[in-house]
């Protein structure tokens, strides 16, 4: 079935020439994306396709042509090896729901080790990308900015005050993924895929090539529907801790990728995520009208467990979406 999710400029959101009733109108389009569908479109978003472009490129490069010992090397390490859990290269294998390769790369932090707790180690990036650090560097700080433009633009939708979030996104925890699904000619000609998830964080601003029929997201009638990639568009994404945050009235939506093609698929989905010690308490009173500032989560907490369990050791297709998809 094609895709119906909404399409979203907005470039007029962002114009400091533009009138408060047209950023208004962005607003509240968003809005009803995110409590009809959780998905949505997003033109108009400031990101150049030159920076695109070069993303895309490296991260091809990387999966391409990355040999077996530097794809080892800077591996995911579990805290009792040295690492942190979540940082670096990790393959998915999994028959029924399709295989991947990933390296994650999250927000930098004070370093305490090693050893290091779980989220709190070293970003490991690959040797084979020269300058692919202060590329990624780059782009990460255009997503950071257009990530808290569009939660303020939320915040408008919902007639909140907007520094009940930005006070908790001004150091978000973001979380940087370059994903490789082979192509069914590839060496390894097992399902490429991952299986039916949410994202765990605020909002997910994902970038992919130009591959079709690829990704996936169940629509209100209970069907698949292809989210296929639009130029110039980024497909985004609430996630679990967005709807923690909106007491369920933008609910996160599961989606798949279930990759066919006989080439390579690239995606980069950059998960837009709370302040590592952000409290996340519902902006929206409950049922009996009130704001209960002591219910709701501390962020790392919840990261920490979705990190943890199950150990990624022993599971790995769970593990390498606990903290982001697996746990709901």
């Amino acid at each position: 079935m094609a895709s119906t999710l909404p399409i979203i400029d907005f470039a007029p959101f962002l114009s400091p020439t533009a009138s408060p009733a047209a950023k208004q109108k962005v607003a509240f389009e968003i809005d009803r994306a995110c409590r009809d569908v959780g998905f949505f479109y997003l033109k108009g978003h400031g990101i150049s396709p030159e920076l695109i472009a070069r993303m895309l490129t490296s991260a091809r490069d990387f999966f391409e042509h990355a040999t077996t010992e530097e794809k080892e090397k800077i591996a995911i390490k579990s805290t009792k090896e040295g690492g942190d859990n979540a940082r670096g290269w990790l393959r998915v294998e999994n028959a029924e729901k399709g295989s991947h390769e990933a390296v994650d790369f999250y927000r930098p932090v004070e370093m305490r080790g090693p050893p290091y707790t779980t989220g709190m180690g070293e970003n490991k990036w690959p040797s084979s990308l020269p300058g692919f650090q202060a590329l990624a560097n780059t782009y990460i700080g255009k997503l950071e900015s257009l990530g808290r433009e569009v939660v303020r633009a939320m915040a408008i939708g919902l007639e909140v005050d907007a520094e009940l979030f930005l006070d908790r996104i001004d150091k978000a925890f973001w979380n940087l993924r370059i994903l490789g699904y082979e192509g069914r000619k590839s060496k390894t000609p097992a399902l490429a895929g991952i299986g039916e998830h949410t994202d765990f964080g605020i909002l997910t601003f994902l970038l992919a090539d130009s591959t079709k029929q690829s990704l996936q997201v169940l629509s209100k009638s209970g069907e698949w529907i292809w989210a296929d990639p639009i130029d110039g568009c980024y497909v985004c994404n609430i996630g679990d801790m967005m709807s923690e945050w909106t007491r369920g009235a933008y609910k996160s939506t599961l989606h798949r990728v279930c990759h066919t093609s006989d080439s390579l698929r690239i995606s980069i989905p950059f998960f837009f995520d709370p302040n590592w010690d952000a409290f996340i308490s519902p902006v929206l009173p409950d049922t009996d009208g009130m704001l209960r500032p002591d219910e709701g989560i501390r962020y790392q907490d919840k990261f920490v467990r979705s990190i943890d369990y199950p150990l990624w050791r022993d599971s790995p297709m769970e593990a390498s979406y606990a903290p982001k998809a697996m746990i709901k």
